[in-house]
C-alpha cells in the first residue's frame, strides 16, 4: 500500500453519499395514485434509475391508494441514496397495515403483498406528530441507470 503525499489527498475530491429528496402532497382522491406514479416517473428519471423504476411504481401506487382511503391529504416522500430509492407515505391514520392473505373471492387486500414482493425492504412507523409512514425501498443496480440526459438513442 503505498502513501499519499498530503497534498495529492487534498485534491481528491470528498467521498459524498448522494442522497436526494422529492416530497410531495397528494389529495385524497381516486387520481392520487396516478399522481403519486407520474411524480415517482419524474424522480427516477431524474436521478436516472432505470431498474428500479417498475416496482417502485407499482410499489408508489399500492401505498398511494391505501392512504388515499384514509379520505385526508397525505404525503410522498422519495429519497435517493446511490442506487436505492426509499419510498415514504404518510397518513394521518394510526391503524397499522394488515397484509394478511385475503379470500380469492375480493378485489381489494392485496396491494401489501406487492409491496412486499416489488421492494428490498418494507415497514411502518407511527409518527411522534401523528399517524403513520409506511416505507419500502427498491433498488437499482448500476447496469440499469439510464444514460445522462442528451445520451438516449
Amino acid at each position: 500500500m503505498r502513501a499519499i503525499p498530503e497534498a495529492e489527498e487534498a485534491a481528491r475530491p470528498p467521498r459524498i453519499c448522494e442522497s436526494r429528496v422529492h416530497r410531495f402532497p397528494l389529495p385524497p382522491h381516486p387520481i392520487a395514485a396516478e399522481q403519486a406514479r407520474l411524480l415517482t416517473k419524474i424522480a427516477l428519471a431524474d436521478w436516472r434509475l432505470g431498474d428500479a423504476l417498475d416496482n417502485a411504481l407499482i410499489v408508489v401506487a399500492e401505498l398511494a391508494t391505501n392512504a388515499t382511503k384514509i379520505g385526508e391529504v397525505f404525503h410522498l416522500s422519495l429519497t435517493r441514496q446511490g442506487g436505492t430509492v426509499l419510498i415514504e407515505v404518510w397518513d394521518t391514520s394510526e391503524a397499522l397495515p394488515d397484509r394478511r392473505r385475503r379470500s380469492m373471492d375480493r378485489v381489494d387486500g392485496r396491494g401489501l403483498l406487492l409491496v412486499d414482493a416489488c421492494s428490498k425492504d418494507w415497514g411502518w412507523r407511527l409518527e411522534e406528530h401523528g399517524g403513520k409512514t409506511v416505507w419500502a425501498t427498491c433498488a437499482a443496480d448500476a447496469a440499469g441507470e439510464l444514460p445522462p440526459p442528451g445520451l438516449r438513442m
